[in-house]
Parts: structure tokens; C-alpha cells; sequence
């Protein structure tokens, strides 16, 4: 790894007198400034923009600890192949179709196969490599002039969404950067390398990459560990999260979550930030570049020049599920000291045209609104486009003296994402640690990341402490027992494989009884007629046990039986499920339930096991979850009791993980607090499905 982030001579193979990938690639090294040695590998030429060439990879010096790869994917494995031979461990490989096939043959095995050996692989596929502070760019892409040295390290699968970050971020809004890596098609390094050695690097503070998928989530969960330990906050922007990679299966638990799904409950558990899109990543890693991840403040103070860009940015507030500060009476009174003619001090604060002419109005308002005791995050609605005029650049200085005297998080931001940016009044505030950030949806989307970050590192993590045990079956009554077992609630049941078994059952609960159709791979039992409810007489329950074995039958499942329960009733129904995704694990889902389960798609996924506290804030964040807590004058449901079975739900499903694929609860019957609650369904697909 150290030879490929941090080289101490480069060779380019493929590199010419023409234009081309490699050709860029030696460009890129002279204007950063490269200290180290620079060769290129081509038979037909002695040098190429002044730098020696050598006419095969074997008549290098001994020096080179790094190729740059920039021929096609047949002669790139014969020259890697050599390299390492000679010693070389490390190697950036810009070709595509590494695919092993009738053609080339087996390629793809080749570069596997030296990666396996120890050589360090970045690509293939890629754009390469940039070390800001050796001058080390190793890439195929269009780099800054100005490369300013920085917190930030960016790894990303896409060399174009890299690039679309890290050249804008570095060139326009001056952030300093360590690393950009185009990691590519991962064949040798992947994600989780490339944050396991920025985590130790003492010149990374902030750790950003944006993926696909991952390759060793376990290695990451580990790596995540270290960067935390390390105070470096580690910031993810997952891309692809529609039907495709997907995970689709036949269960409730299957459709409403798939990798994608699971990939985020994951990361969670990691403790890393996840932006919801690529605009929200890129100004998240601005604010974290200049922010320190354990500022206080919870809460937002909007100042703005405009009522129309103020009242945008409390809209965004709500979207992002922030709340707008409460100022204190004295507060108020400061505030009033600055703006006289302000006679109810409001939050937003419209700071008013005045500012523009007196920029110690700005300064003055900041240090009065960070006294407050709540230490609010304070949101200054700036315009940073070039004017002819120093006006701005006034505020800038304002905005960056109260910043660097209070000590309170101050954040500027631009309404608009659009337009040029005046380079000194970016750099008034970042020499302050003021973050500018751009356009008001993707930097109010931003800020939220603060506070759950605080929380997310906060929280103790959950130890999986079972040991992994064999279910015997995955038939109804099989989990059922293995469910009671584990402590989740689930309602009594008895097997009927005759018309006479079932009365026998119905006798023995001597209560309304439910029947359910029950057979090896039969799921969504109401979807074929499979249940009858509220069965109060031996002539209903006869009834029943004919018409869901032969609606079962009829749905071609030859060997139906029937589920008898006595009936339970409560407030509401809930759902759980587990899926367990074989690279991540299993993962606890939790809504509101019955037969709309997949159409409301109202879910909360979290990764297992879970803590009490992890269970009640999955219940909490679903839409619905104010018909489950006494909405409108409702009787409230047993939160503590639905808790309780999803905590042992998640350890039920850490003991037995790789064994079962999906596994639903649904319904789940919500009694009144105190009353319980119990699962009446239960299904499941075994992992071999996969």
C-alpha cells in the first residue's frame, strides 16, 4: 500500500510521444511536482516529455516501487507479471476487460492472481491515483494546478463522480486534500483497503468514498473501528440503490428490503455517515473538512439578507428533520441591540439589507446569537460570486472574526449552487474554519449529519453473544418452537393434518380459532384463500380446514395442512422480519403490518443484534408510528413489550445467521401498554435459496 499511495519512483508503461492515457498520466506527475523519479516503459521512443524511456519493463531501475499500467488488458498482464517478478509491488492499472475468456484467456485470473501474491492493485478500470502531499498523481484524469494540501481523503469506485468531486471541491472552494484514489473495478485493493490505510494516516482527518458495493464489509466494520478510535469521521455516499442489486425474494422481508437496504443498516452500525445523494455527500465533506465532528449544537440559527432565501432553508430544516433554535429572552435582548428596528426577534434571523453597508452588523449579530446557552449550529446565508465591490468579503470577514471569537459552529452557505465563487472570500472564511457550502437543499441536508454523527459515535455498541445453533426445520411449527425458545412472543398454534385434528385443536383452545394453510414453501397464505378467521363452532372450523387445505392444494401444494390459533386481538399490527445478507449479516426489519405490509413500505432496518434502545428508535422512526404511541386519543400499544421481541428477534437471528435467507413476523398483534404483544405468522426461506 505504501508503495502505491506513496511511491518514491513511478514508471509509466505506455506511455508516448502521443497523446494519450499514459502520455497524461507523466503530464500530471511533472506539473504536481513529483519528487520522486518519473519513467516511461516504450519500446519505440528513448524519452517522452523530457523523461527516459525504456524499452520493457525489465530494463527499469531498480528504484521503480510503482507501474502506472497504460496498454491494453493482454499486454498489461505480461508487464505486471514481470514487474513483480523484479520486485514490484505495486502497480496502477487504467485498462478495462480484465474478463477472463475463449479469446484473451483467463485475464482477469492473471491480475487476481499477482494480487493474491501481494502486489498492490489499484484498478483496473480506473482513473489512478493523487497524493496531494508528495505530488504522487499517478492519474488519468484532468487535475487542478493548484493542488492545496488538506484533511480530506476521497476514495471513489466511479473515476467521473471522484473527479466531479474532488476537482470542484479542490480547485473552486480551495479544500484541502490528501488523497483521491479511482478505485475501479477493485480486482486487487478495494473500499475497505483504502480507508484501513487513510484511518492510520496521520495527514487524513476525514475519510470520504463513494461506492457501488462493497467487497469485505467485515473488514470494513473493523477498519470503521480504527477511524473512530482515531477521531476521523468516515463519510459514504452509496450509488446504484435501485432495482438492480437488489436482492429479490418471495417474502414480505425480501421486498421491502434488499443489499441496498441491508448495505445501509450496515454502515450504520459501523458508525459511518451516509449522505442520502451525491450533492449532500459532496457538501457533507465540505462541512466535515472544516467542522470538528464533535461540535456541539443541535439545533439551527438561520441568518439571512433575504425572507424568501430564508424561509427556503427552513423548509429544508424540516425535510432534513432539523429543528429551528429557541432563542433565550436575553438572547433576544442582544440581538435587539444590534438590530433596533427588529422588535420580535425571530428565528430565522433576517439580518436585513443594512448588513451590506455595515458588515460589524453581522459580526455583532453572530456573537450575540452564539451566547445563547443552547450553543446553536448558526446557518449564514452568504453570496460569494464575484462582485465589484469588497462588500462581501466585509461580511466574509465578519462572519469569520465571530467564528474565530465565540468558538460556536458557524456555517455559511450560498442559496444557489450555481455560479463562479470569489476565491479570496472562500478563503476568509476556511482561514477560519468557516465552511462555505452550496445551495441550500444539499448544505441544510448537510448540517444533520453533525448531530447523528455525535450520536452515532455515542451509542455503545451491541456484542453478538450467542452462539450459533442448528434450526431443525423451517416448516411453521419448527420456527415456532425455535422463536418461543429464543423469548420472542409468538401465539400458541397446533398442527392439523386432518379435518378431525383440527376440532381436536379447536376444543383444547375452547375459543375463536384462526386456520391457516401450511405447507413446505407456501408464504403469502391469504393471497390463495389460505386463511379463515374468527372459527367460534366445530361446523366453521371443518368448514375452514376443507377450504384452506384445498385452496392450498389448488395453488399446487399437494401436501397442505392447516395452522389452528386461537384468535388474538389488540390495538394495532405490527411486522418484523429478518434478512440475512450472506456479506453483511443479518439485519432486523421492523413496520406497521397485515396484508399492505409491501405496499406501504413504512420500514425501519437495523443490522442485529439489537439493544432495548435500538428497538424503540426503530419503532419510532416508521410514519406510522403515532398509531402505535396513542395518536388522536388511541389507547397506546406495549412499546416496551414490541421492543422486547425484536431485541430477542435479532438475537434469534445472530444465533441461527447463514441459515435462513428471509424470515417474516406478520402479523404482529399490539396489546395495550402493559398487555404484551405476540406474533401470529410466521414464514421463512431457507439460505440455500440463494
Amino acid at each position: 500500500m505504501r508503495a502505491l499511495l506513496d511511491p518514491k519512483a513511478i514508471a509509466v508503461v505506455g506511455a508516448s510521444q502521443q497523446p494519450g492515457r499514459g502520455t497524461s498520466v507523466v503530464a500530471n506527475l511533472r506539473d504536481a511536482g513529483f519528487g520522486g523519479d518519473i519513467f516511461a516503459v516504450n519500446p519505440r521512443y528513448t524519452d517522452v516529455l523530457g523523461y527516459r524511456c525504456h524499452p520493457s519493463v525489465n530494463e527499469l531501475p531498480s528504484t521503480v516501487d510503482c507501474l502506472v499500467i497504460a496498454i491494453p488488458e493482454r499486454a498489461a498482464c505480461d508487464a505486471m507479471e514481470q514487474a513483480f517478478a523484479r520486485g514490484i509491488r505495486a502497480a496502477v492499472v487504467l485498462a478495462s476487460g480484465f474478463d477472463d475468456d475463449d479469446k484473451n484467456g483467463p485475464l482477469g485470473t492473471r491480475l487476481k492472481a499477482l494480487a493474491d501474491k501481494g502486489m498492490a492493485i489499484c484498478g483496473p478500470n480506473c482513473f489512478g491515483i493523487v497524493n496531494v502531499n508528495t505530488g504522487a498523481v499517478a492519474f488519468n484524469g484532468v487535475v487542478p494546478k493548484a493542488l492545496p494540501r488538506g484533511p480530506v481523503a476521497l476514495v471513489s469506485q466511479s473515476g467521473s463522480l471522484g473527479n466531479f468531486a474532488f476537482g470542484p471541491l479542490i480547485r473552486d472552494r480551495k479544500l484541502g486534500f490528501s488523497y483521491f484514489v479511482s478505485c475501479g473495478n477493485q480486482i486487487g485493493l478495494t473500499i475497505e483497503d483504502y480507508v484501513d490505510y487513510f484511518a492510520d494516516d496521520p495527514d487524513v482527518k476525514v475519510i470520504a468514498a463513494i461506492v457501488e458495493d462493497l467487497k469485505n464489509p467485515r473488514k470494513l466494520e473493523r477498519v470503521a473501528a480504527t477511524a473512530r478510535a482515531n477521531g476521523k469521521p468516515v463519510i459514504f455516499v452509496q450509488v446504484g440503490r435501485s432495482a438492480a442489486g437488489q436482492v429479490m425474494t418471495q417474502s414480505h422481508t425480501g421486498a421491502l428490503a434488499g443489499n441496498a437496504e441491508v448495505m445501509a443498516a450496515f454502515l450504520r452500525r459501523c458508525g459511518i455517515v451516509q449522505a442520502d445523494g451525491y450533492d449532500e455527500f459532496v457538501e457533507t465533506v465540505a462541512l466535515f473538512a472544516h467542522v470538528s465532528p464533535t461540535a456541539s449544537g443541535n439545533d439551527v440559527v438561520l441568518v439571512s439578507g433575504s425572507g424568501g432565501g430564508a424561509a427556503l432553508a427552513a423548509d429544508q430544516l424540516d425535510a432534513a428533520e432539523l429543528k429551528l433554535a429557541k432563542l433565550s429572552d436575553a438572547t433576544g435582548a442582544r440581538v435587539r441591540t444590534v438590530l433596533p428596528d427588529v422588535r420580535n426577534v425571530t428565528n430565522p434571523i433576517d439580518v436585513t439589507g443594512a448588513v451590506f453597508y455595515d458588515a460589524s452588523i453581522m459580526g455583532r449579530l453572530l456573537e450575540a446569537v452564539a451566547s445563547d446557552a443552547s450553543r446553536p449550529i448558526i446557518a449564514v446565508a452568504v453570496n460569494a460570486i464575484p462582485a465589484p465591490h469588497d462588500r462581501m468579503r466585509r461580511i466574509a470577514s465578519a462572519i469569520a472574526d465571530a467564528a474565530r471569537n465565540t468558538g460556536t459552529t458557524i456555517v455559511a452557505y450560498q442559496v444557489s449552487p450555481l455560479g463562479p465563487l470569489d476565491a479570496e472570500f472562500v478563503e476568509i472564511l476556511h482561514r477560519a474554519n468557516v465552511p462555505l457550502l452550496m445551495g441550500a437543499a444539499s448544505a441544510i441536508s448537510a448540517l444533520k449529519h453533525l448531530p447523528r454523527y455525535r450520536a452515532m459515535m455515542a451509542q455503545p455498541r451491541v456484542a453478538a453473544e450467542n452462539p450459533k445453533t442448528a434450526l431443525p426445520d423451517l416448516s411453521f411449527m419448527g420456527l415456532h418452537r425455535a422463536l418461543h425458545d429464543s423469548g420472542v412472543a409468538v401465539a400458541d398454534a397446533v398442527l392439523a393434518r386432518s379435518e378431525s385434528e383440527s376440532l381436536d385443536a379447536f376444543r383444547r383452545f375452547n375459543a375463536p380459532v384462526a386456520l391457516k394453510a401450511e405447507a413446505p414453501g407456501l408464504l403469502h397464505k391469504s393471497d390463495i384463500g389460505g386463511v379463515r378467521l374468527n372459527c367460534a363452532s366445530e361446523a366453521a372450523v371443518a368448514e375452514a380446514f376443507r377450504a384452506v387445505t384445498e385452496n392450498a392444494r389448488r395453488a399446487g401444494f399437494s401436501e397442505a395442512a392447516a395452522i389452528v390459533q386461537p384468535m388474538v386481538l389488540g390495538l394495532a399490527e405490527a411486522y418484523a422480519g429478518i434478512i440475512d445478507e450472506p456479506l453483511y449479516g443479518p439485519a432486523i426489519l421492523f413496520g406497521l403490518g397485515g396484508i399492505f405490509v409491501e405496499v406501504l413500505k413504512d420500514t425501519a432496518i437495523e443490522m442485529a443484534p439489537l439493544s432495548q434502545d435500538d428497538a424503540l428508535a426503530m419503532i419510532h422512526r416508521i410514519k406510522a408510528a403515532p398509531l402505535l404511541l396513542g395518536a388522536r386519543g388511541r389507547p397506546r400499544g406495549d412499546i416496551a413489550a414490541l421492543a422486547t421481541l425484536l431485541v430477542n428477534l435479532s438475537r434469534f437471528a445472530v444465533a441461527h445467521a447463514g441459515q435462513i435467507k428471509t424470515l417474516d413476523l406478520n402479523p404482529i398483534i399490539v396489546r395495550p401498554e402493559g398487555e404484551g404483544v405476540v406474533a401470529v405468522d410466521i414464514a421463512a426461506e431457507p439460505a440455500d435459496r440463494r
